[in-house]
């Protein structure tokens, strides 16, 4: 058996919400009994979690680690592998613990808990020389929460160390939590989405409830990574997961009334990590703008479905794709306007928000219909066409 003690309440920093996801993974995964105080595993628990995972999601990581990192070669020989040393990514080094989840052996009893010692943070750790110095993706946060006036850490730099333990759930955070990576203006950008500090305290209390908030996670991380291949723009993010009529049904088979999640998107920096945004996101059964919708539409579901479709239409995703490039199209600045109102209506709620949207794409069809270039032309069709289809919804 092994007795995971949570004596480090889950926050909104990357760190605990990389570790909280790991565990969150680990009790999906396998038999746990638990509480928001601990949870008591088999001793094989993180053996059979590595051996579960799946090996096309685990070759979508394709994130590369620090120069100065080396737990690709540390935690194996805390295994007991000292042969044994995966690249600098992440996608090999879980594959290899993978490939090798037989030689995983825990510990009877893991402390998630941060302890300050001199110049080191030391997790699961009395000293730092058992542990591994933790790669710089778990540094992302700098260390918040850890700096105050009355210690000396505000003008120090600490060292990060942690148990083989975990660094294994960790790692499974790393996982589970994993949605894309995009390539943006010659920059590399990572995408994680975890559950809400008080969504993870709710589940802790709710064995029966770990599956279902799992589903829904997974199926926003999907709808995501369909997103985030064609356009990064936060607002056009969270109008289409609203929109989305599929993840309401799921909600309502799961009899779910909401599920809170929180998306970071981090990119490399040097020999270090940034963290660039951090986005709430509340999923509704029933979200608030559905009563609004039914004053402009017979059938609120319909008139989602069909407001869905235009969102996404190739003609706004790639007008939207054009803003930071050489060739950015004339009415781009009025689409982006067009989906920030969207976003308004949708997402808060505003009436004005639906008006100032089907404003900006009549504006954009005005720009170009009497333009002399054949595709401009084209697209003030499909805006007209999209207009037309959104008011006989």
């Amino acid at each position: 058996m092994v007795r995971i003690k949570l004596d480090l309440p889950p926050d909104s920093t990357f760190l605990s919400e990389v570790i909280y996801e790991g565990l969150m993974f680990l009790i999906l995964k396998t038999r746990c009994e638990f509480n928001p105080k601990e949870i008591n595993a088999g001793s094989d628990c993180l053996n059979r979690a590595y051996s579960s995972l799946d090996d096309e999601r685990i070759g979508n990581i394709r994130i590369v680690m620090s120069g100065n990192d080396n737990i690709n070669a540390k935690i194996f020989e805390k295994l007991g592998l000292s042969n044994v040393k995966s690249r600098k990514t992440y996608y090999d080094l879980i594959n290899l613990l993978k490939e090798h989840s037989s030689s995983i052996k825990s510990k009877e009893e893991v402390n998630i808990e941060l302890k300050a010692f001199k110049k080191d943070v030391l997790m699961d750790l009395n000293n730092k020389n058992e542990g591994i110095s933790a790669p710089q993706l778990f540094k992302v946060d700098r260390y918040t929460g850890i700096s105050s006036l009355d210690t000396d850490y505000t003008s120090q730099q600490l060292t990060f160390y942690f148990s083989k333990e975990i660094a294994l759930i960790s790692l499974l955070g790393v996982y589970s939590s994993f949605v894309i990576s995009v390539r943006q203006q010659q920059h590399s950008y990572y995408y994680f989405l975890f559950f809400s500090p008080d969504e993870i305290v709710n589940l802790l209390n709710s064995e029966k409830l770990v599956d279902k908030f799992f589903t829904i996670k997974d199926t926003v991380a999907e709808e995501f990574r369909k997103i985030l291949s064609r356009s990064t723009l936060n607002e056009l993010l969270l109008t289409e997961i609203t929109l989305n009529v599929e993840l309401q049904r799921l909600m309502e088979n799961e009899n779910l009334e909401k599920v809170s999640l929180l998306l970071f998107k981090i990119a490399p920096e040097g020999q270090t990590y940034k963290i660039y945004e951090q986005i709430p996101l509340t999923i509704y059964r029933n979200p608030a703008f559905y009563r609004i919708a039914e004053k402009y539409s017979h059938n609120a579901i319909s008139f989602c479905e069909q407001l869905g479709r235009a969102v996404s239409s190739d003609v706004i995703l790639r007008t939207l794709s054009s803003l930071n490039t050489k060739n950015k199209h004339s009415e781009a600045d009025n689409i982006l306007k067009a989906i920030q109102m969207l976003y308004r209506f949708v997402v808060l709620g505003d009436p004005q928000g639906w008006f100032g949207f089907l404003r900006e794409l009549h504006n954009s069809h005005a720009k170009l219909v009497n333009s002399s270039d054949g595709r401009e032309r084209r697209r003030a069709e499909n805006y007209l066409r999209l207009v037309k289809s959104i008011s006989y919804a």
